[in-house]
């Protein structure tokens, strides 16, 4: 019985180490890999741990019961139990740190997934953007703090609902859902601008919209996730930028068509300068009103000499709405000497000039020339004359007046310097310059060109006799008949003192003869007097010379001047031909 009894000692010996053993074991490898057990299995750890505990203590106190018999059954079941135990804890020594060091990555996986969800939900809920979760009917599963303080609602008042029953504007709400729906449908993001009205405010909001589909693994429901960035601001910048820009294109505009406006009317002004007759200035400005009011018409009415009437010089356009005679009375401009305008917005007075029914706008600005009204700058619209275009007619008006005051000047000037001061007769020196041109149009024409030189017979002693004052009314009186005696393009000047040349051109020499003979007639028969006193008749004799080709100004005056003076030679009050003895 002894080596039964040591074998049952031995057995319950190992059996109660390795009961206690293996909870031991257990503790220290928690203890170093700092694992815990989660709360749901705490129970199921205690009994079962109590349950090692209690078995370890039952063969602990066996070891000290040896009077108890022991079937050879009982003995190999202990032999068994204790080779197993002490072979589980054999096992478990290696094997319970792997499982622990398991359970503790897992316990730090899960933590460190804490950590980031808690951090996700950390940026999703304070970014300066809003979040939010759909679900396939666009129904709202989560949004953050800053939708939530955006559109000032609670966390949980917008869970469930979609985007057309909790917008202020359901329109805007459709829209977006529509947007949802691409995405499911497509399955791939979707970048866009939403415009989105927040209550208490009327002007809308523009979000930057990154939409994107997912799926739900716990369920496998899809979902769509968005994040939304206020570009409001943004928006508006750009929405200035393109106002500036537009407005940099209009001014841009504007400086062009004043750039026009310059160019057009410095033209004016220029060809204004170098016109000669009136009717060249009315022409330049009706030009220039044409360009610079493409869309309207005009007219440049003119005050006769007389001043009982007003008439048109010059039109442009397509529309004729002033009559083209008319009193100075009819015009309000003309009256009041401003200007006059009358249009559908500004009930102004009518001027009777214009031809009913009067329709559009219509515009007259005086014409000024020499500190009085000469006229009027008319012109009338379809619609409304602005006041740029106002002032712009004002401009040409001043100009328009100036320019006739000039060529008023102008022409004084070159008649002044043209004629003689006392016959007002043409002076020698234009005697000289058109004879030159004439005798190279006749040159070209193969016609004619005659010189007729006359001289007053006995002038001097006629002087001396009746002194200067009366001498010079015979002068005026022979210019006049002169004047009376040729034709419109013959040409009379006063040479210097009593002589006189007369340039005509196309004449055959037996017309030509005639003509000077009853000149001659005419000079001598001419009445004179000197207020009631009747004067002494007169005589002159004439020299005649016709053109050759290649012939001089200076030779063909001087034949005409010597025929002139052999008439003198040979008698007085006669007419003697130049004869060119070298033929």
């Amino acid at each position: 019985m002894e080596p039964i009894y040591w074998n049952c000692i031995i057995a319950h010996g190992i059996t109660a180490f390795s009961y206690f053993g293996i909870p031991t074991v257990i503790g220290v490898f928690f203890a170093k890999t700092k694992a815990t057990i989660p709360s749901k299995f705490w129970l199921a750890f205690f009994l079962s741990g109590g349950f090692v505990l209690f078995c370890g203590f039952h063969h602990l106190l066996a070891i000290f019961e040896p009077h108890v018999a022991v079937s050879l059954l009982h003995l190999g079941v202990l032999d068994v139990m204790a080779f197993v135990s002490l072979s589980a804890l054999l096992c478990l020594m290696p094997t319970a740190y792997q499982i622990l060091e398991v359970i503790a990555r897992y316990q730090e996986d899960i933590r460190s997934l804490q950590r980031s969800q808690q951090i996700q939900r950390l940026f999703l809920d304070q970014g300066p953007f809003g979040a939010y979760i759909k679900d396939e009917q666009s129904r709202v599963l989560y949004y953050n703090q800053e939708l939530q303080s955006r559109f000032s609602v609670d966390p949980q008042e917008w869970l469930g609902k979609t985007d057309s029953e909790y917008l202020p504007d359901p329109e805007q709400g459709r829209r977006v859902m529509e947007n949802d729906q691409v995405v499911l449908k497509t399955l791939r993001p979707l970048k866009l601008i939403e415009e989105v009205k927040i209550p208490g405010n009327d002007q809308p909001c523009y979000w930057l919209s990154f939409k994107f589909p997912f799926s739900d693994y716990p369920t496998g429901a899809c979902r769509i996730g968005g994040i939304s960035i206020d570009i409001t601001e943004s928006i508006e910048a750009q929405r200035s930028l393109t106002d500036l820009n537009r407005q940099l294109e209009e001014k841009t505009l504007e400086l062009e068509a004043k750039k026009r406006e310059l160019i057009y009317l410095s033209d004016m002004a220029d060809m204004l300068y170098s016109c000669e007759f009136e009717d060249e200035v009315y022409q330049v400005v009706a030009l220039t009103c044409s360009k610079l009011f493409p869309n309207m018409s005009g007219c440049i009415n003119i005050i006769a000499n007389s001043k009982n009437y007003v008439q048109i010089n010059s039109t442009w356009g397509s529309q004729r709405s002033s009559k083209e005679v008319f009193s100075v009375s009819d015009c309000w401009a003309l009256r009041r000497g401003k200007l006059n305008l009358f249009s559908p917005c500004n009930a102004g007075l009518m001027c009777s000039h214009l031809i009913p029914p009067v329709s559009g706008a219509h515009l007259c600005v005086p014409l000024f020339g020499q500190g009085e009204v000469i006229g009027i700058l008319h012109i009338n619209a379809l619609e409304e004359i602005s006041r740029e275009e106002q002032q712009i007619t004002e401009i040409i008006a001043r100009t328009l007046g100036i320019a006739l005051n000039n060529l008023s000047i102008k022409q004084r000037l070159t008649y002044d310097s043209l004629r003689d001061g006392m016959t007002q007769l043409f002076n020698q020196s234009y005697m000289q310059n058109i004879t030159e041109q004439r005798l190279a149009e006749a040159e070209r024409s193969g016609q004619p060109l005659s010189v007729i030189f006359l001289d007053i017979d006995n002038f001097k002693s006629y002087n001396s006799h009746y002194g200067h004052m009366t001498a010079n009314i015979v002068l005026q009186e022979l210019a006049k008949l002169l004047l009376k005696s040729i034709r419109s393009f013959d040409i009379a000047c006063r040479w210097g003192g009593e002589e006189f040349v007369i340039v005509m051109p196309n004449m055959m020499l037996e017309t030509l003869r005639k003509r000077v003979e009853q000149l001659r007639v005419d000079v001598e028969q001419m009445q004179l007097k000197d207020g009631d006193q009747i004067l002494k008749s007169i005589t002159a004799s004439f020299g005649i010379a016709v053109s050759e080709p290649g012939i001089t100004v200076k030779d063909f005056l001087n034949r005409a001047n010597q025929a002139m003076l052999e008439a003198k030679r040979t008698g007085k009050n006669r007419i003697m031909e130049y004869v060119n003895t070298c033929n």
